[in-house]
C-alpha cells in the first residue's frame, strides 16, 4: 500500500509507476525478467511447499482473515493462531523450536494500537 499523498501524485500528475519503483515500494514482491518468471515462481512455490503443509492452510487462511480486520484484530487473530500451535515452528522448515519460541514470545508482546485508524 501506498500513503494517500503518494497515491494523489502519481494519480494526478499520470507518472508512470516502474516496477523498480513498485518493488521498492512494497507494491511487489519481486521483480524478474521475463524468462526468468517461471524459476522465480517454482522458487517461492518450493519454498511454501517445504514447510507443514497443514499449518500453512491454516496460517493462510489466519493471513487472509486477518486483512480484513483492524490492525488491532488482525494481530489477536495471529497471537490465538501461534499460541494454538504446540508444533507451529514446523511450520517453518529453518526454524528451531527455540527460535519459534522467541518469534511467539515477540509476537505476543505487541500491544494492540490506541489509535482506530
Amino acid at each position: 500500500m501506498i500513503g494517500p499523498n503518494r497515491a494523489r501524485e502519481y494519480s494526478l500528475t499520470a507518472m508512470p509507476i516502474t516496477a523498480d519503483m513498485a518493488e521498492k515500494w512494497g507494491l511487489v514482491n519481486h521483480v524478474v525478467e521475463p524468462h526468468e518468471l517461471m524459476q522465480k515462481t517454482r522458487e517461492v512455490a518450493e519454498a511454501i511447499i517445504r514447510n507443514n503443509q497443514e499449518l500453512v492452510v491454516k496460517y493462510k487462511s489466519v493471513l487472509n482473515d486477518g486483512f480484513k480486520l483492524d490492525l488491532g484484530h488482525g494481530l489477536a487473530l495471529e497471537k490465538e493462531f501461534v499460541g494454538i500451535e504446540e508444533r507451529g515452528h514446523e511450520y517453518y522448515s529453518g526454524m528451531t523450536k527455540e527460535q519459534f519460541q522467541n518469534m511467539q514470545k515477540f509476537i505476543s508482546g505487541r500491544n494492540k494500537p490506541t489509535s482506530k485508524l
